[in-house]
């Protein structure tokens, strides 16, 4: 299988949001489609620190206007000049890693230590399976080496399940992608790669 692994850009805002409205991810209901708005730059967040838009069409125009802002940050998988794939990795994201700390044990900041934090995957339903995650997740790494990051690091359930709604990717590709067992707590791992 051909893939091709592109950075996302502002270029490709209509084309990430057109994935997210085809794709059925999370939970699969319609009005609940995220875009991934969360998982974004700090400098994007309103004062406030919202995080979420009430309708589905307020979280595309959002999403559109992040990725063009470059705010919103990942990868996508590519298969035939279609998307099947994103991962959302961004560097630049402590109000997301504050919120997941109340979920995951993730370690305090260190200033001095720079971490791409891996926030979550979409597949397309016929393609998953296939390994593009691991390539997503490969060019996480390799970007995030090359920008002098000192770590990748991944918020995983230690069961995965493809039925349930679980976005994270599971333990076993992270552990093939060389990321070890950070921390561990009710179920919840932070995976870390060494870069």
């Amino acid at each position: 299988m051909e893939l091709e692994i592109r950075k996302l850009t502002p270029a490709l805002a209509e084309e990430y949001a057109h994935f997210f409205d085809v794709t059925p991810h999370d939970v699969n209901i319609e009005e609940q489609k995220c875009y991934c708005v969360t998982w974004r730059s700090d400098a994007s967040y309103e004062a406030d620190g919202n995080h979420w838009f009430p309708t589905r069409e307020e979280r595309r125009e959002k999403a559109i206007r992040f990725v063009r802002e470059g705010s919103l940050q990942g990868y996508l998988a590519f298969r035939d000049g279609e998307i099947v794939g994103w991962c959302n990795a961004n560097g630049d994201c402590r109000r997301c890693v504050d919120y997941l700390r109340m979920f995951w044990p993730i370690p305090a900041e260190d200033a001095a230590v720079r971490v791409k934090s891996v926030f979550c995957f979409v597949i397309a339903p016929q393609m998953q399976r296939r390994g593009i995650a691991t390539k997503l997740l490969e060019a996480v790494v390799r970007d995030a080496a090359a920008e002098g990051y000192d770590y990748v690091e991944a918020y995983a359930n230690e069961v995965f399940s493809y039925e349930d709604h679980d976005f994270r990717g599971p333990v076993a590709m992270y552990e093939k992608c060389g990321f070890c067992r950070y921390a561990a707590q009710d179920g919840r791992v932070v995976m870390r790669k060494k870069l």
